[in-house]
């Protein structure tokens, strides 16, 4: 308990500004220096010092422009290089409101703001990640060895957000060289229960051209429990999980060429390959999930152009094409031993197959200096093919998603700025395999912001919008191997949310305030039925109140804090009063990092995290179907030190140290799915570069 409240207090503190990359006149011709004056994006984050820049490096990835928005987080490479990343799931805690949920299906997700994680849409260098036929992405199966940076908006961000954005944006981008020459980084890393991942990555740039690739292999048998865990079923006398294990290849490939006269054209191919075990719930004997998934594959090939506009050019065009191939498979099992039944035509065992086509095209019109016009149009079809036992029978779904939106920006007055944009949005299911055919469904999208900027770092914003999310396929056809009940009936969620938030900065200090307030019509609930299995349904009205905190603080040169904390206020009406709880909605969510760089190219670094009390589906449960988990928090160290004076040919090498929760808390993720206990990692990387002169 004293760790517990220890780690909140610390929540509170404020939080380190970043790095600025920025030329060196006084570093050789080959390198670029890092200063840390008032940072260039809003928050984030205390991790840069853990590199301890005092002298020249390179920093590969651009940092986002400047923005008056607390609520849109941008990190740069720095920043994720340093959190040692296996998945991009590992980065969540950076994000501020934003909670990593392991499901019962083994699946790592982010929700936002208390939003269910569908709210979520997640993009690889603009090309969405969200598999279609659940709306969801797997984060833990999403390597982080070729991301150079990240923006994250929470929170509606406009209408050019795409579908089904009510929670926010994830946009993950690859890393980029800041002149020509090359660069290769090396990593390797070994943890307990046999963790380790080897991965490497390569760029090059000449003239107009850059080129990247990236490719890593990594394994576990498992992860660590806390000690003392009570785990009255499917855990065993060991330490390890049951049935936690991981194996995964990947590979990134990536071109990139600019534009005679301004713009891009990108090439990007991604393939990965893996199996992995999902542990199952401690707390159910009959009714849990004893699952693996012997394949999970998949590959996104895409091209993307982005023409802005300029002075001599009043249109600007931008647009991509996808293609999304993947494959899963479910084996289930009897029981905790994962031997039986034996593998055969007609046992259980999903089969998963989806093809996916998506392509987005906007243009926009600049209206004088300071107002412009966008117009967006985004179609994606997708056609799913479902087995649940070996050899069986296939059914087929199919949905197509399309969205067509205009934006307007404009600065009225120097110190005001406006943006309005709004547009409409249909989904139709054009195959529904044995299941009853369903109407198309419409829906109409709106928003509106207005800043204010009153100079010295001072700037207030407030947004209204409207927006809907259709159902998925999943959500609405399949039975998941019996553990879920079909409803075919489902109408899409409606939600009105209006936010106002301030940001204030100072020499070496950041600091922003956001409210939001929204109401969630027809919101797509999980049930606990009578008979252990679980059912989506439409809930009439969710009321959502909360208030972010982020701040960011350096003390001097060697020490940076960083912190952010949000407040959480979830209801679901009951009987005319906001009074009925929902699931996995913490009453609040806390950051919190502190960073030193010591003398001799140390850095150390520490960290806590803390997620408040909140209500999680349990199918045992006779009264409403959810049990009250209590709130938790964790510690993290690191310990990194870089050799600066290596052989000719080798700029750089970096040896670690990392321990997760570092005093072996016992917090569930959900009802009986324990989060790891205490984790110890090294690793190593290597950076080989040569920079044109």
């Amino acid at each position: 308990m004293v760790r517990s409240l220890v780690l909140v207090a610390l929540a509170w503190l404020p939080a380190a500004s970043r790095a600025h990359v920025a030329p060196s006149s006084a570093a050789p011709a080959d390198s670029f220096a890092l200063d840390f004056a008032t940072p260039d994006s809003t928050f984030f984050s205390a991790a840069d010092s853990i590199w301890g820049l005092t002298e020249p490096v390179i920093v590969i990835g651009a940092p986002a422009g400047r923005s008056a928005d607390p609520a849109a987080t941008a990190v740069d490479a720095v920043t994720i290089s340093a959190r040692d990343a296996r998945s991009v799931a590992d980065l969540g805690p950076l994000l501020p409101a934003t909670k990593v949920n392991v499901n019962s299906r083994g699946e790592s997700l982010f929700s936002v703001r208390g939003a269910p994680e569908r709210h979520v849409r997640v993009f690889l260098d603009g090309v969405p990640l969200n598999v279609p036929w659940d709306e969801r992405a797997d984060l833990s199966m999403v390597p982080a060895d070729a991301i150079g940076s990240l923006r994250a908006v929470r929170g509606v961000g406009g209408v050019l957000d795409g579908p089904n954005a009510l929670g926010g944006t994830l946009d993950l981008l690859p890393p980029t060289l800041p002149g020509d020459g090359r660069r290769t980084r090396l990593g390797l890393r070994y943890g307990e229960s046999r963790a380790w991942e080897a991965r490497a990555l390569h760029q090059q740039a000449a003239g107009a051209w850059q080129w990247l690739a990236a490719a890593a292999r990594r394994e576990q048998d498992g992860w660590i429990v806390p000690e003392g865990l009570d785990a009255p079923f499917n855990q065993g006398e060991g330490r390890e999980r049951l049935n936690s294990d991981l194996a995964q290849s990947s590979l990134l490939l990536r071109a990139q060429r600019e534009l005679r006269g301004g713009g891009t054209l990108r090439l990007l191919l991604v393939a990965s390959d893996g199996e992995k075990g999902v542990p199952p719930e401690t707390h159910l004997d009959d009714g849990a999930r004893y699952w693996r998934y012997p394949v999970a594959r998949r590959g996104l090939f895409a091209a993307s152009l982005d023409r802005p506009a300029s002075g001599a050019r009043p249109w600007g065009l931008s647009a991509s094409v996808a293609g999304d191939l993947s494959r899963q498979e479910i084996r289930q099992y009897d029981d905790a031993t994962f031997t039986t039944p034996e593998l055969a035509p007609g046992v259980d065992y999903e089969t998963d197959r989806d093809r996916t086509a998506y392509a987005r095209a906007g243009t926009t019109r600049r209206l004088g200096a300071d107002a412009s016009v966008a117009v967006q149009g985004i179609a994606r079809y997708t056609h799913h093919r479902e087995s649940l036992v070996k050899d069986g029978p296939e059914l087929a779904y199919a949905q197509w998603l399309t969205s067509l939106v205009a934006e307007g920006a404009a600065k009225p007055a120097r110190d005001w700025s406006l943006r309005a944009g709004a547009g409409w949005e249909r989904a139709a299911t054009g195959e529904t395999g044995d299941k009853p055919a369903r109407n198309a469904i419409d829906a109409v999208v709106a928003h509106a912001r207005v800043q204010r900027d009153f100079g010295d770092g001072l700037a207030l914003h407030a947004a209204v919008s409207r927006r809907s999310r259709f159902p998925a396929l999943r959500e609405l056809y399949s039975g998941a191997l019996g553990r879920f009940v079909p409803n075919p009936a489902l109408m899409p969620e409606r939600q009105d949310l209006l936010e106002t938030g301030a940001v204030a900065r100072g020499a070496n200090w950041e600091a922003g305030l956001t409210g939001f307030a929204g109401r969630l019509r027809d919101g797509i609930e999980r049930v606990a039925l009578d008979d252990l299995t679980y059912q989506r349904v439409n809930i009439d009205e969710i009321r959502v109140l909360g208030v972010e905190t982020v701040m960011a603080w350096r003390p001097a040169p060697a020490w940076s804090i960083s912190a952010h904390h949000t407040l959480l206020h979830v209801r679901r009406e009951v009987d005319g009063a906001w009074s009925g709880p929902l699931e996995d909605r913490p009453s609040y969510l806390a950051f919190a990092s502190l960073t030193w760089l010591a003398p001799g190219d140390f850095r150390l670094a520490v960290e806590g995290a803390a997620v408040g009390p909140r209500e999680s589906v349990d199918v045992t449960d006779e009264v409403d179907g959810l049990r009250r988990l209590p709130a938790g928090a964790t510690l993290g160290a690191r310990a990194g030190w870089t050799w600066r004076v290596p052989p000719a040919g080798l700029s750089r090498v970096e040896l670690y140290l990392r321990v997760s929760n570092v005093f072996d808390e016992a917090i569930d993720s959900q009802t009986g799915l324990p989060e790891p206990g205490r984790m110890i990692a090294v690793g190593a990387n290597a950076w080989f570069d040569a920079w044109e002169r």
